[in-house]
């Protein structure tokens, strides 16, 4: 989708930082303060994952959007909205900045779910931040 008509308005109040680990991570949780449907599909939601060194090859970091109806359980949305980093030798993993739209059907709450594979080696932490655009 084009974010030609998004003014990609920042808000600090929507803007979350977290470590990125191997035992996961969850951003901060942000109230899109309606209920499913309205303006919601206008909203972006960016991402930017940080560059790890010290993954190994073919070891994973996923980042998925979870949505929530209540603020404490969360499911991954359908259509799943991911992206994911893959190790590459000592060179670990690059950096990305992924932006995707709101499905209409996304609930009140949403957050982004950090993963790693079971074995992803040792990594020193570096931050993943996300954004809600408007």
């Amino acid at each position: 989708m084009a974010y030609e008509f998004n003014r990609n308005n920042q808000d600090l109040a929507y803007t979350s930082t977290v470590a990125v680990t191997q035992v996961g991570a969850n951003t901060a949780t942000f109230d899109l303060e309606q209920i499913i449907g309205g303006d919601v599909e206008k909203v972006v939601f960016e991402l930017a994952a940080p560059a790890v060194s010290g993954i190994s090859d073919t070891k994973v970091l996923t980042y998925t959007l979870k949505d929530s109806s209540d603020g404490t359980t969360f499911t991954t949305l359908d259509p799943v909205i991911a992206t994911t980093q893959t190790g590459a030798s000592s060179a670990g993993v690059a950096a990305k900045t992924v932006r995707f739209r709101l499905p209409p059907v996304t609930k009140r709450y949403v957050r982004i779910e950090q993963t790693a594979t079971a074995t992803a080696g040792t990594f020193a932490s570096q931050t993943m931040v996300a954004k809600l655009l408007f």
